[in-house]
């Protein structure tokens, strides 16, 4: 017997190789390895790629879990599709396609880092009493699909340390029906920021709700006012945080006056 009969002894004769989930059979594709690479690097949609990994288990190993809905709470556990893990030990690679809600009280802060979520596709964003930066909140919202956006108590900053204006939350979200902004920084107004935010508002064509809850003397109501007196689709809720002076006041009178001389949406504005 020569060298080449105990090769295909030993071959015919060994274990067949063992396959696991990690290390699945190879898979044949009726395309090319190119083609393949391309679908699992360029694949934007998370409803494409839940149907990927449905149509062929070689797929879901290559990325991410999807998860609708993501909640963290308080004290570090976070519920993916209402199954539960505790993110200051174990993180696993999470797409996000519909819904992120991430809450903290005053006494103790998630650890939940959002940079360590794979990637964003939301319709959805809570934010209740976090500090992030602005590229956390790019990231948020990169995909351009959010519908509602909810800004509870929160501080965004720039790589500078300094505080990120409305204007610049409203940027790249064609597709936003509700906004609502709750005890914020008095900064993230400066002199320019309601006009141009002014200009984001007349471009969104499904939007329909705006909510600004505390806002100080400095917003520039007169800017505002111009689009107040020409909306008619936007329902718009306003809450000052006194004090407020009496001239202040006088101004959102008479603008207030001239809306309702007109069939225009009434803003609801108070004082507390």
């Amino acid at each position: 017997m020569d060298m080449n009969d105990l090769l295909v002894a030993s071959i015919s004769t060994s274990d067949p190789p063992l396959y696991t989930f990690k290390k699945p059979y190879p898979q044949r594709f009726c395309l090319p390895c190119d083609v393949i690479k391309y679908m699992i690097k360029n694949c934007k949609s998370a409803k494409v790629w839940k149907k990927l990994i449905m149509s062929c288990k070689y797929f879901f190993p290559k990325y991410s879990v999807l998860v609708k809905d993501l909640d963290v709470n308080f004290d570090s556990k976070c519920k993916a599709d209402k199954e539960e893990f505790n993110a200051s030990k174990f993180i696993p690679k999470l797409w996000v396609y519909d819904s992120f809600d991430y809450r903290a009280t005053y006494f103790s802060y998630p650890k939940l880092e959002i940079s360590k979520i794979s990637k964003f596709d939301l319709r959805n964003l809570i934010l209740v009493k976090q500090n992030f930066t602005i590229y956390d909140y790019q990231k948020l919202t990169s995909s351009g699909s959010l519908k509602f956006i909810d800004l509870s108590f929160c501080k965004i900053e720039n790589s500078d340390g300094t505080i990120v204006t409305v204007d610049k939350l409203l940027e790249g979200l064609p597709h936003l029906e509700e906004f609502e902004m709750v005890d914020f920084n008095s900064l993230m107004f400066q002199s320019d920021t309601v006009k141009k935010m002014v200009q984001h508002l007349k471009g969104f064509k499904k939007m329909h709700q705006l909510n600004l809850l505390g806002i100080e003397e400095s917003f520039d109501f007169p800017s505002f006012a111009e689009f107040l007196l020409n909306n008619k689709t936007l329902n718009i809720k306003i809450l000052f945080y006194e004090p407020i002076s009496d001239a202040y006041k006088e101004v959102i009178q008479n603008v207030m006056i001239e809306i309702k001389k007109n069939p225009l949406k009434v803003p609801k504005i108070e004082f507390v």
